[in-house]
């Protein structure tokens, strides 16, 4: 009788677990460099709608005409599901929510942007402290905590 050669049943199992590990790893990576991108992206947003609310703060300064600010009080829809969600943690000074700007996807086009709100978020500004914040937040590089301010 001839003895047949050929992978045995261990050697096998040990190429199905080499696999499986090489598909987990693959899978962590793509959606860790997914989660850092969408994160980045955020600040990015952010980064450009400040610059912009400088610009039309300064405007706005010159002209001494305050109704040249985009978006609409946060005072004036804190009915809003999103902004009441997001005034219950508390983020935004009570005695100054007139002094906060919520920005619809209309306003960041009218701004010049070419930017949308994220999914259920609005974007927030303060134009006298040239300040932004994101009503969903993201998870700064930690995971330590959930950010809402542009830092």
């Amino acid at each position: 009788m001839k003895k047949e050669e050929g992978m045995g049943i261990i050697a096998i199992i040990l190429v199905i677990i080499l696999i499986a590990l090489l598909g987990f790893l693959t899978y962590y990576f793509i959606k860790n460099t997914a989660k850092d991108k969408k994160v980045e992206d955020i600040k990015a947003n952010m980064l450009l709608i400040q610059g912009k609310c400088k610009v039309i703060s300064e405007t706005s300064k010159v002209n001494k005409n305050e109704n040249s600010f985009k978006g609409r009080k946060i005072s004036d829809i804190k009915e809003d599901s999103i902004i009441s969600e997001f005034l219950s943690k508390g983020i935004l000074p009570e005695d100054k929510l007139d002094k906060y700007y919520a920005l619809s996807n209309d306003d960041l086009k009218s701004m010049e942007l070419d930017i949308t709100n994220e999914e259920n978020s609005y974007y927030i500004v303060n134009y006298e402290e040239n300040t932004v914040f994101i009503t969903a937040g993201y998870t700064n590089e930690n995971e330590e905590e959930i950010v809402y301010k542009l830092d």
